[in-house]
């Protein structure tokens, strides 16, 4: 069968990835895809979905966690399109925040924006919304503007001084493939909003989660909140800035009343029900949300300040009393410092979506084992997909070292002394840039202390995501240097080093969660719901997903060539083993200094050949 694919060839697990998206779509079947780096996991979807679509009158959604994956997806889309000449639309959507051009409130953070936005709208003084309502979608320039991606949209609306998110969500209504976050589809607070405003069902659509194994998480961040004694004073100052009459001593008094009662010198946190708060202010609470919410507003415009401490208390107050048996209610005393946090436990509300779609088509390079994920996903009976990397087994070479350990009750500064010493050895016997992986910055700041090694690039906790792109670009174009950082963070996951800009990466111990009272919630909340697999589902897989996150990050294309180096005796544990040997091929050396000394030596070979010179002078 003829596939709608932009190049001329696919490669060759990629050709199979299709026909088996295909195949799914055809008989209306879920499907849940592991392929790793270098298969072409976008093309392939779109490539399949599309195809399907076209034919069936059915669109598609393709939705992914970041901003920055939606280009590979425009790209794969427009090049479809040109290539085979077809007459469809397709839009980039992001949120109205990232492309509001409205001065008043665009440097306004976070949810506090969308009440700004929303409140200048209604009260008619926003221009720009205005000037979108009698704007048509066959304006000149629009669709090549949509249709070059979100940024261009932005232009095209500054020059046209019109509301860049509402034309791109008029435009969206006559589109047959729309790219955009999971947000837009997965919270189900903006879910119905979005659908109707860009008027499309999820009964009619295919949809494609790019990097699955992060939709747990992201759906539970929709119905987790916390608030803090100190949130509570800096809400009652801007409170006393507009001279309002609202009081939240009784809201503070009500939080140290718990930690009182629920508290004790060996207990610094406990589970609270949700009477234990409402019992406090009883019908004053749905109007206390309302007031507080209307004064947040009027502080931020009335102090022009980018953020308000009052909205926070009243999203916090609005998720406790919407908080069900599937969240974890704890109050929390840490150094004196009260503070109270709903936990999404698993995220039951917002997965009604995926049982109302057409069909799902969920990818990912680290969704091992994939039934997991299934059954996490409520979709047991789905089609389950692995492929094997495209790259050539003998560029990637993988070692345990068991000499070490980061497990809490182990970890000294002789240990911490122990791993620098072996960092400096792994580093002196490779070539190129080397990156160093950490469980937590207390592991990273107790070993990186003592690791003496030229050109040191180091993540530190603070740091804005505005410093970490500078740091990153001058790592990726040094030689030579070494970066230090977290697992499960901006340097370890989502980013592309491209050009083998890596060649070794260690991955210093395991990043297991911390085991707190929220963790042992999901574990018997997990237990209960999956069989006895709670252990599996929130601590061991979650770890290891991070690990091979990491780890993934030196390989990136055929020519790519690295070491790894798994830097705890757990990861030669079965449990721990048999879940990175799913993605990762680990080799057994007495000497693994000694192997990556050959590995190298034999790579420097190797490329003297391919350049034109003879085995044997190569060797010399």
């Amino acid at each position: 069968m003829d596939y709608l694919f932009r190049f001329d060839k696919p490669r060759p697990n990629q050709e199979a990835m299709i026909g088996d998206v295909y195949s799914a779509l055809e008989h209306r079947r879920d499907i849940f895809i592991n392929a790793p780096t270098g298969i072409g996991k976008t093309d392939a979807s779109l490539g399949a979905a599309l195809t399907f679509a076209l034919k069936n009158g059915l669109d598609v959604f393709f939705l992914t966690p970041k901003i920055s994956q939606h280009k590979i997806a425009m790209e794969a889309v427009s090049g479809i399109k040109k290539k085979f000449g077809l007459d469809f639309s397709f839009a980039d959507i992001v949120g109205k925040r990232n492309i509001c051009i409205n001065d008043k409130v665009n440097a306004i953070e976070s949810d506090a924006f969308y009440s700004a936005c929303e409140s200048i709208v209604k009260s008619g003084k926003c221009a720009y919304f205005s000037n979108s309502k009698n704007f048509g979608i066959n304006e000149a320039g629009l669709s090549e503007s949509i249709e070059s991606g979100h940024n261009a949209l932005l232009d095209y609306s500054y020059g046209k001084g019109v509301c860049a998110y509402e034309i791109a969500t008029k435009y969206a209504k006559s589109c047959r493939v729309i790219i955009a976050g999971y947000s837009h589809l997965l919270n189900p607070y903006n879910r119905g909003t979005f659908l109707k405003k860009i008027g499309h069902s999820i009964e009619n659509a295919i949809i494609i989660w790019d990097e699955a194994h992060n939709l747990i998480n992201i759906a539970s961040t929709y119905f987790s909140t916390s608030i803090s004694e100190l949130g509570i004073d800096a809400a009652e100052r801007e409170l006393k800035a507009i001279n309002s009459s609202i009081d939240l001593d009784y809201l503070k008094f009500a939080i140290k009343k718990l930690a009182a009662k629920k508290l004790g010198a060996k207990m610094p946190e406990a589970f609270v029900e949700k009477e234990d708060m409402t019992e406090f202010m009883e019908s004053e609470y749905e109007k206390l949300v309302d007031s507080l919410e209307k004064a947040g507003l009027e502080y931020i415009q009335a102090k022009n300040a980018k953020r308000s401490a009052i909205l926070h208390v009243a999203k916090f107050l609005k998720g406790f009393l919407d908080a069900d048996d599937s969240s974890a209610k704890i109050v929390v005393n840490r150094n004196g410092r009260i503070r109270l946090n709903v936990s999404c436990l698993y995220p039951d509300r917002a997965l009604p979506i995926l049982q109302e779609a057409y069909a799902n088509v969920f990818m990912s390079a680290t969704m091992e084992p994939v039934k997991m994920y299934a059954d996490m996903f409520g979709l047991a009976n789905s089609e389950v997909r692995s492929y094997a990397s495209p790259f050539p087994k003998p560029n990637k070479i993988a070692f345990i070292d068991e000499n070490f350990t980061t497990k809490f009750s182990q970890r000294s500064n002789e240990q911490y002394m122990m791993m620098a010493k072996k960092i400096e050895e792994i580093r002196k016997n490779m070539p190129g840039n080397l990156a160093v992986f950490f469980p937590s910055f207390t592991v990273l700041d107790g070993v990186s202390r003592h690791v003496n090694v030229d050109k040191r690039y180091m993540q530190r906790r603070d740091m804005q995501s505005s410093a970490i792109e500078p740091l990153l670009k001058r790592f990726m174009e040094d030689d030579g240097a070494t970066l230090m950082a977290v697992m499960g963070g901006s340097l370890s996951e989502g980013v592309d080093y491209k050009n083998n800009s890596i060649k070794g990466i260690i991955i210093v111990g395991i990043p297991l969660t911390v085991p707190d009272l929220e963790l042992k919630a999901r574990i018997a909340y997990l237990d209960k719901r999956f069989d006895g697999k709670g252990m599996d589902y929130a601590y061991i897989i979650p770890a290891v997903v991070k690990a091979v996150q990491a780890a993934g990050r030196a390989v990136r294309s055929e020519k790519d060539r690295a070491v790894l180096v798994f830097m705890d005796k757990r990861y030669s544990w079965r449990m721990y083993k048999a879940a990175i040997s799913n993605s990762i091929e680990i080799a057994e050396s007495k000497d693994y200094i000694k192997s990556i000394r050959f590995f190298w030596d034999l790579n420097d070979v190797v490329d003297e050949v391919v350049k034109g010179k003879s085995y044997k002078d190569a060797k010399e």
